[in-house]
């Protein structure tokens, strides 16, 4: 768990990467996409065999202060995680981090990717968020040699880096504020200077076209971001977009293949004309994932890498999820909360379209459960109307929509409060300094209720709900307390939604 005492020299052409990093801190958090978990549902719903996830190895690159990997190694005690990042102050505060957690599964080093060739060690999931985009060519090359020589037979790698041609758009911009920005001494003077600049130039005035337009607006964007957003993604140097085919090349070189977008919705025409649609639709999957990037002026992806010579079932879709769970998305569970997920007239719907409904509206009833997907199968089987397509077959489509979560490793969450409800020792920890906190789905959540937050900060799973009720009422002006058992419970119901209550 603590950082190597006797890390190696950071070669010349990341020196300077480091130092941005040290200088200007990067805001890191959870990213629910690149959770061993995840990789290995999607992956599993393409035909592949990924490593398990409660044992596995992982792997990530450009760790920063560790909110994205603690989290993982706080709820997979089995599993072992390494960390790497060039900046020695996030190493020291992620250290930190899974110290005061007592955590002894995770390894974590301020070090280049390219001294991690030089170990025997091998890893499931490697995990490589806002790199590829953002270092130097060599160390680019690096990074796809480091997962041909060290992810295991059906490991895979998670991949995000900027597109074009979306980022033709944002390029313009970046050209700009370089001009204006880079003589400037201090990183601050830097942000400071183009975050004004991008104020400035969103401001409407006369343009001598309508696409002008959108540099308006993107101005606008960087105007609004954050210093680490500003500084590690805009004003990055080295920051280079690329094409899809571009990125699938330089991994056939390393032996290595596009596996799927971990939004799985991007890889349909959803949201397109149905001409595009029907131009996609014979195309194999690399070409048509480039031409989707065009139709839709992509600018980021997340893309999720395998070896190329790892084999690939061919089973039909029912038996590639027999084994998961499903859950109802927290975009579905909002959308019925406010009576839009299900429009339209029942009566008039088609029993295909009325399985369905029925199938998700059960899904949102037992939500934030996640359903082993043999029960959804014999619910549908007992309610779906003659005809209907196989529980799998929808839930699949749904979760494709972001409608449904599948699942081939549940997280252990409680559905409800019980009756000494507990959070996780890494929520009470974050929550003790910082509104943002991670659930038990990987996502980041922000708590600004200053009562929620010391609430959660109590549920170390000792306090009964009258102990919850008193310490809350104590919290409340005099006038207010008698309604502090409602609030408690309100809260506590919150809490389960959103996944912060573990079973």
């Amino acid at each position: 768990m603590p950082a190597d005492p006797a890390q190696p020299a950071l070669p010349d052409s990341t020196a300077d990467l480091a130092r941005r990093y040290d200088t200007i801190p990067y805001a890191a958090q959870a990213h629910a996409q690149t959770h061993p978990a995840y990789l290995a549902m999607v992956a599993t719903l393409l035909g592949r065999t990924p490593p398990p996830v409660a044992t596995c190895q992982v792997l990530e690159i450009g760790c920063a202060d560790g909110a994205n990997l603690v989290p993982m190694a706080a709820v997979l005690p089995q599993a072992h995680f390494t960390g790497c990042d060039l900046s020695g102050q996030a190493i020291v505060v992620a250290t930190r981090m899974a110290g005061d957690l007592g955590l002894t599964n995770i390894t974590l080093l301020q070090q280049d990717l390219r001294t991690l060739l030089e170990a025997p060690a091998t890893y499931d999931y490697i995990i490589a968020h806002g790199v590829y985009s953002w270092v130097p060519a060599p160390v680019r090359e690096a990074l796809l040699a480091l997962a041909a020589a060290r992810l295991s037979p059906q490991g895979l790698m998670y991949v995000s880096y900027n597109t074009f041609p979306g980022c033709h758009v944002r390029q313009a911009t970046w050209e700009i504020l370089h001009a204006h920005v880079d003589a400037l001494p201090t990183a601050r003077e830097r942000l400071d200077a183009a975050r004004a600049l991008a104020a400035l130039l969103a401001e409407p005035g006369a343009a001598q076209n309508e696409t002008d337009g959108l540099l308006r607006a993107e101005f606008g964007k960087l105007a609004a971001k954050s210093d680490s957003a500003l500084y590690h993604d805009d004003l990055a140097v080295p920051n280079q977009p690329f094409h899809f085919r571009e990125f699938t090349t330089a991994l056939a070189r390393h032996g290595l293949a596009f596996v799927a977008e971990t939004r799985l919705s991007m890889m349909t025409p959803a949201g397109l004309s149905p001409r595009i649609a029907q131009w996609v639709a014979g195309m194999d999957l690399l070409p048509r994932e480039q031409y989707l990037d065009y139709a839709r002026l992509r600018r980021f992806r997340q893309s999720i890498v395998g070896r190329a010579d790892a084999p690939v079932k061919s089973h039909a879709v029912d038996a590639r999820v027999a084994g998961m769970h499903a859950a109802a998305s927290i975009a579905l569970v909002r959308a019925a909360a406010e009576g839009t997920a299900f429009g339209g007239d029942p009566a008039a719907a088609s029993p295909e379209v009325r399985a369905m409904r029925a199938l998700l509206q059960w899904l949102v009833a037992q939500s934030p459960r996640a359903v082993p997907m043999a029960e959804a199968t014999a619910w549908h089987a007992g309610n779906a109307p003659g005809g209907a397509r196989s529980a799998a077959g929808i839930l699949v489509d749904a979760c494709y929509a972001g409608m449904v979560d599948l699942h081939v490793h549940p997280p252990k969450l409680a559905a409800e409060a019980s009756m000494r409800p507990e959070a996780s020792p890494l929520v009470r920890w974050q929550i003790a300094r910082q509104p943002d906190v991670t659930n038990l789905r990987h996502e980041t959540l922000r708590i600004d209720d200053p009562l929620a937050r010391g609430l959660l900060a109590a549920l170390d799973g000792t306090r009964t709900q009258d102990d919850l009720n008193a310490l809350l009422a104590a919290a409340l002006p005099p006038g207010e307390r008698a309604a502090a058992p409602a609030r408690v419970a309100m809260y506590l119901s919150h809490f389960a939604m959103h996944a912060l209550l573990r079973a």
